[in-house]
């Protein structure tokens, strides 16, 4: 059977699918006259596989962009403390 990865192991296998589709897809990438690097028109079946792969793994490292930033609390709205301009003119 296939091996189990803990989360931390399949962002990083996800990542290296992505980084690996990345490098095949800039190979496969469009020339010139709609054809691909490869020769064949473009896109190529390579060419679509690999991207599919891309998108396929990209899904499982949205979270991780989001989960890595530290979300800061919004300060509360500053008061104003300019007493040359008053609130409420009533």
């Amino acid at each position: 059977m296939g091996t189990i990865y803990t989360s931390t192991a399949f962002r990083e296998y996800a990542k290296a699918q992505v980084t690996h589709a990345d490098i095949l897809l800039t190979k496969h990438a469009e020339s010139a006259l709609s054809l691909c690097r490869c020769g064949r028109l473009h896109p190529c079946d390579e060419h679509r596989h690999w991207l599919e792969i891309r998108t396929h793994f990209r899904q499982f490292l949205v979270d991780e962009q989001y989960s890595s930033e530290v979300q800061q609390p919004c300060p509360p709205n500053p008061t104003r403390s300019d007493p040359s301009t008053p609130y409420d003119l009533g």
